[in-house]
């Protein structure tokens, strides 16, 4: 399978992440404090190429099942036509500006859509983020309840399909192709050396982290066999929908028997995208089938919907200043990663 650099500013744009990272950005944005105000900052014009043949303003027609968003300070303090021409005039400057969409090819290439439920051709068409999608990610009900990234992708993605039902791969890359545009590949983070044990800061460039783009014999549908049993199976591959379902899954199970109970959702998780195994497709079964099945084959079945064959691979090398050891770690995703710091300019003054 071809590999390459994440490169949301070159031509392909494509690249995809595995795992099921998005639940992940989401405790990240928790970890937010929701008293803070953090200011928006001005991105970085160099990492803006946009194609010039994608124009216009997004259509601001909204599916009915969309959540509701708030309208920016902007526009609800000031009515039409109580707005002063210079202010119109800057309005409308910033609307061409954030007009220009970049085309983005998914990294599940669209193998996975019908045209209805996302793009048959894997394309999207993906504008930077403004203050008020800021404002989405700052707003604890909308994190709490699951909605902001829907809601941001809704604002951002020039087509209409709902972006709930777009593969977990997907979506994160376009988290990661969102957060590059917007602000910068650059990405400051605290690091804890496994060896020596001390905490440094260092710098990821999101730009280096390579793509693994879909094979052209994988999918879409997807079948194999375990490795113990020998028994067939067919599965899917995770949404945004499936996640969230899962997520609220957890919730009940926590409200109804505390911490008590065993947590049974990734029995739960994998039952929901196996859609047969030997003939069993009832949910209910699965359940049962997974939980009295050698832990072999739960595992091999895990890992094929986890990990498909194509994705971002966010495995990212590190050097500790203090030992020099060099580790590995999982791309982390700290509330800096939609808060980016500004970082103070050195005194170069003699």
């Amino acid at each position: 399978m071809a590999e390459d650099n994440f490169n949301p500013s070159g031509a392909e744009g494509n690249l995809n992440v595995k795992g099921s990272m998005p639940q992940e950005f989401l405790e990240a944005i928790k970890q937010q404090k929701s008293s803070e105000e953090p200011k928006s900052e001005t991105p970085q014009s160099t990492l803006q190429k946009p194609n010039n043949s994608f124009g216009g303003l997004r259509d601001a027609k909204k599916n009915q099942d969309k959540p509701v968003v708030e309208k920016s300070t902007a526009t609800s303090s000031y009515a039409q036509s109580n707005q002063s021409n210079h202010l119109k005039e800057l309005l409308d400057s910033l609307r061409s500006s954030i007009a220009q969409y970049e085309e983005v090819l998914l990294p599940s290439k669209g193998r996975f859509y019908d045209g209805t439920n996302g793009p048959a051709n894997g394309i999207v068409q993906l504008r930077p983020m403004t203050g008020e999608e800021e404002q989405i990610l700052a707003t604890p009900r909308f994190v709490r309840k699951g909605q902001a990234i829907n809601m941001i992708f809704q604002k951002c993605i020039k087509e209409t399909f709902k972006v709930e039902n777009l593969l977990t791969v997907d979506r994160t890359y376009l988290l990661l192709y969102l957060r590059t545009i917007s602000y910068s590949h650059s990405y400051d983070v605290e690091v804890k050396c496994p060896e020596c044990s001390s905490k440094f800061s260092t710098n990821i460039d999101l730009s280096s982290l390579f793509v693994n783009q879909c094979p052209h014999d994988f999918g879409p549908a997807l079948e194999d066999t375990l490795p113990n049993s020998k028994l067939p199976f067919s599965y899917r591959l995770s949404t945004g929908r499936d996640e969230q379902e899962i997520n609220d899954y957890r919730e009940r199970r926590l409200k109804m028997f505390g911490d008590s109970a065993t947590d049974d959702t990734l029995t739960y998780r994998t039952a929901q995208l196996i859609e047969n195994i030997d003939g069993i497709v009832d949910k209910g079964e699965l359940q049962i089938l997974l939980k009295n099945m050698p832990i072999n084959d739960v595992a091999y079945i895990r890992s094929v919907i986890n990990e498909p064959p194509f994705g971002v691979d966010t495995n990212v090398e590190i050097n500790c200043p203090s030992c020099q050891a060099e580790f590995t770690i999982d791309l982390p995703l700290e509330a800096n990663f939609f808060f980016p710091r500004r970082k103070k300019e050195k005194n170069t003054q003699a």
